[in-house]
């Protein structure tokens, strides 16, 4: 799986995690593979504010904000076709909006292993045919 973790280097990835701990667990695991991380974030507004200050390969996005729903952030994703991983602890999609129904998925607690597979079926692609029409 080295090969395909390669096509994670250097990929810009936001992190939008209220909690703390969860946050610098994510952010030293990314680190880990190469990626750069453009901002951590850890509510919607902010979150909403960084997606359209910076040029985005990705993101990991929690699904519950403190208590709010994080769908504003994953329209604003979407709006500007930044992929991104809905990274939650709960199960069920039932309540969730339109487009946190559809994101691809990563279930808390994960890890390296974990968070690198995904992020390379949903970030690995896209960053690799980026580059070939650079």
């Amino acid at each position: 799986m080295q090969a395909g973790r390669d096509s994670l280097a250097d990929l810009r990835i936001l992190v939008v995690e209220d909690e703390l701990l969860v946050a610098m667990l994510v952010e030293e695991m990314l680190q880990e593979l190469g990626c750069k991380i453009v901002q951590t974030t850890s509510t919607v507004e902010e979150s909403i504010t960084a997606v359209r200050q910076h040029h985005l390969d990705g993101a990991l996005l929690d699904g519950n904000l403190s208590g709010e729903n994080s769908s504003p952030v994953a329209d604003e994703l979407l709006g500007r076709a930044v992929p991104f991983l809905l990274v939650t602890g709960y199960g069920g999609r039932d309540g969730d909006s339109p487009a946190l129904k559809m994101a691809p998925r990563l279930k808390k607690p994960f890890d390296i292993d974990e968070l690198a597979d995904r992020m390379v079926e949903v970030f690995g692609r896209r960053h690799s045919e980026t580059a070939k029409h650079c």
